[in-house]
């Protein structure tokens, strides 16, 4: 399968718990037009389900994405594409997400 059907990413995302009345169709907009290794990374999800995984990217890992903020599969493969797109101003960005979930005691 070398393109991913939209229907097939929907179902899929409301099995992983994404909701349609919350910006769902944004989602999959912005996981569609994912390019380079972040569309590869939602393709062997989808089709294989490879857990997605990346190393530190200016701090940023998908351990801190999954355990720190409890990020689910299709956020962080989409904060991939982010950190690929523009490390340095996407990294800050995240960090400031878990800097506020920490300083506003949002910590699990």
């Amino acid at each position: 399968m070398n393109t991913i059907d939209r229907q097939e990413l929907k179902n899929r995302l409301i099995q992983e718990g994404y909701v349609e009345a919350f910006g769902l169709d944004q989602t999959i907009d912005r996981l569609l037009n994912l390019d380079g290794k972040a569309a590869e990374m939602l393709k062997a999800w989808m089709n294989d389900g490879i857990i997605p995984e990346f190393d530190e990217i200016e701090g940023i890992s998908s351990k801190v994405l999954r355990e720190k903020l409890k990020m689910k599969e299709p956020a962080i493969i989409l904060s991939y594409g982010m950190l690929l797109k523009d490390p340095k101003i996407n990294s800050i960005h995240l960090k400031n997400i878990l800097r506020n979930k920490m300083v506003y005691g949002l910590k699990k």
